[in-house]
């Protein structure tokens, strides 16, 4: 089914123009902090705690995903650099984000002397129905431009001047955060192996970001599509194959990884 596509970049309110990219991730932070501070009573957690590992990884994976998506995407700021300081214009990469995210918890826990294991199963869910959301940011604002469809067996988008059905892998993407939030929450409570429920996550988006990435269009010029390196995968493709392997020996051997102290 043909949806003829026209970007939302900004809402105006009043004088005012709110970046939708920039609102949608944000919903997807608060949201996601909210799940986690649900979990984290659950699971005997401080909130303070909490609230802290929030801060810290809303600055590293801001500074993260814009210098990860810069590095692939050079092209973009070249002419003017000062660039890839203005995020709110977009332009980030999720691994990028969660990997400088990952580290700058890991650091500060391990200061805190508490485990990093059982903060990350608090985070898990919320992170999850964070990409639902900030996934739909990419979507309104044409971030991700689809592959061309061969059988219209689903929607698709019809860019301006190309008359080509094509798929929304934004959309996808954020369908994929959901369900991943719905697996990890009807199984929260059967999970009891510490660090368990953070490798359901990695194991789950690992395996549907790599198949998923085949949607994206390459078959445009310079930026408009992804760029593909290796065996003609993206980037994430060969992180995703990585974090599906780590996933998966931590789902079915989570003391591989895991080691307990008090939270």
């Amino acid at each position: 089914m043909p949806l003829p596509f026209e970007k939302i970049v900004s809402i105006p309110v009043g004088p005012l123009h709110i970046q939708v990219w920039g609102l949608m991730v944000a919903m997807g932070m608060l949201v996601g902090l909210w799940i986690a501070l649900k979990e984290a009573k659950r699971l005997h957690v401080s909130k303070d705690l909490i609230l802290d590992v929030f801060l810290w990884t809303v600055i590293s994976s801001m500074i993260g995903s814009r210098l990860f998506y810069a590095a692939f995407a050079w092209e973009e700021f070249a002419d003017d650099p000062l660039r890839v300081f203005r995020i709110w214009e977009g332009g980030m990469a999720f691994y990028g984000g969660f990997l400088s995210a990952v580290l700058a918890i890991f650091i500060f826990l391990r200061v805190k002397k508490v485990s990093f294991w059982k903060v990350a199963d608090v985070l898990a869910p919320g992170l999850a129905i964070g990409i639902f959301l900030g996934r739909i940011g990419c979507y309104l604002t044409g971030m991700h431009i689809g592959s061309v469809m061969t059988n219209s067996w689903f929607w698709g988008s019809v860019f301006p001047g190309d008359p080509r059905l094509r798929h929304e892998p934004s959309l996808y993407l954020s369908l994929d955060g959901l369900l991943i939030f719905t697996l990890l929450w009807a199984l929260r409570h059967r999970i009891q192996k510490p660090g368990q429920m953070t490798m359901l996550f990695l194991l789950s988006y690992g395996i549907s970001r790599f198949f998923l990435d085949f949607f994206r269009a390459a078959d445009l010029p310079g930026m408009l599509s992804d760029p593909r390196y290796i065996f003609h995968l993206t980037a994430a493709q060969l992180l995703s194959i990585a974090m599906a392997i780590i996933g998966s020996i931590g789902v079915f051997k989570p003391e591989f990884f895991t080691r307990t102290k008090k939270a």
